[in-house]
């Protein structure tokens, strides 16, 4: 099936297994991890067992779908009810389903923990990394097609003690069809291509669209190739923070692409967040791995703070805007005092 990509160009992707080549299984762990070393990326068959993925759509519909209780959206940070499109799918993908109230949503929260902490995943992304134990940092749901800009994950987040320990996850919760938005990546870029900081003309508070143009004019600087795996109920894409990715538009209607994304790092690192600063963050464990929780709904004051946001959503955007240039500038004014760098990282010339 072909594509349009971001960059303007057409390219064929995969509608079958079949058509894709054929990745690794979960016992391949040698082969797979020398792939992701090379490529920046990997695909693992079968990672998550089906009956697991049908588990958590089973209780999204029972627990979550006819919700109206505000809850925090990945697309932008704002504490809103569920939005569907015109075909029935959720459209403001939750962010971070360690932090749902458990009363109201345990179920789900569970399945999907279970999932993303399971003894097969903890191996598997431990060796990716090449450390010891890892642990989870961030966890989104997404039901609709979405198309996501080209992005470095490490603009976002990292390891505070070294950019690229950081690896993420995309599990395919049902078989993608190649209309419903694929995830594609640019392999090898891990390796290629400059980190884009979050600093500058490029940060995150103020020059957000400019980093995307920055993504996109440094694809067609390095020539690189986009490629976009077939994803069957089960298979897990793992990529490098520095490897650049994202989704293509959907091409086609009353499609799903219910999936899972989750970030992981090494038990011992730190997050670093926005380039800019170490973000704490309260663990608890879950299969025996460490899980972070920002916003935890099962804490009063967090639930009061919700309550706050969704309903003066725009006074509520507004500090957190502010709160963010703040940060930046609080970043440039450490940077003006120390000749050292925070993190050792390729810097692309402002």
């Amino acid at each position: 099936m072909q594509v349009v990509t971001p960059l303007g160009t057409s390219l064929d992707i995969p509608g079958s297994l079949a058509e894709d080549r054929p990745y690794f299984r979960p016992d391949e762990l040698g082969d797979a991890v020398r792939y992701y070393r090379k490529e920046g990326y990997v695909v693992i068959r079968g990672l998550l067992p089906p009956a697991l993925c049908d588990d958590i759509r089973g209780a999204y519909r029972r627990e979550l779908r006819g919700s109206d209780t505000p809850i925090l959206r990945q697309k932008n940070m704002r504490y809103e009810r569920n939005n569907f499109d015109e075909d029935g799918f959720l459209t403001n993908p939750i962010f971070n389903v360690q932090d749902l109230e458990t009363r109201r949503f345990g179920g789900f929260k569970g399945n999907v923990l279970s999932g993303l902490t399971s003894p097969a995943v903890a191996r598997m992304t431990s060796a990716l990394m090449g450390t010891g134990p890892s642990k989870l940092i961030q966890t989104m749901f997404f039901e609709a097609p979405a198309g996501t800009w080209a992005h470095q994950d490490s603009y976002y987040q990292d390891s505070a003690r070294d950019l690229g320990r950081c690896v993420a996850g995309w599990y395919a919760l049902e078989d993608v069809d190649a209309g419903a938005g694929r995830f594609y990546l640019c392999p090898g870029s891990h390796r290629t291509v400059p980190v884009l900081r979050n600093a500058g003309k490029l940060d995150f508070a103020t020059g957000h669209e400019r980093y995307k143009r920055a993504v996109l004019d440094t694809i067609r600087a390095h020539g690189l190739e986009l490629r976009s795996p077939y994803m069957a109920k089960g298979d897990v894409l793992f990529w490098s923070s520095l490897t650049v990715h994202g989704s293509f538009a959907a091409t086609a209607r009353g499609v799903s692409r219910t999936s899972l994304t989750a970030h992981y790092l090494p038990d011992e690192d730190e997050m670093l967040q926005f380039h800019t600063r170490v973000r704490g963050q309260k663990m608890i464990r879950v299969n025996g791995m460490q899980v972070a929780q920002l916003h935890d709904q099962d804490v009063l004051r967090n639930r009061l703070v919700r309550g706050i946001a969704a309903n003066a959503p725009g006074p509520y955007a507004a500090m957190r805007k502010l709160a963010m240039q703040g940060l930046f500038l609080a970043g440039k004014l450490r940077q003006g005092q120390s000749a050292k760098p925070a993190v050792s990282a390729p810097v692309l010339a402002e």
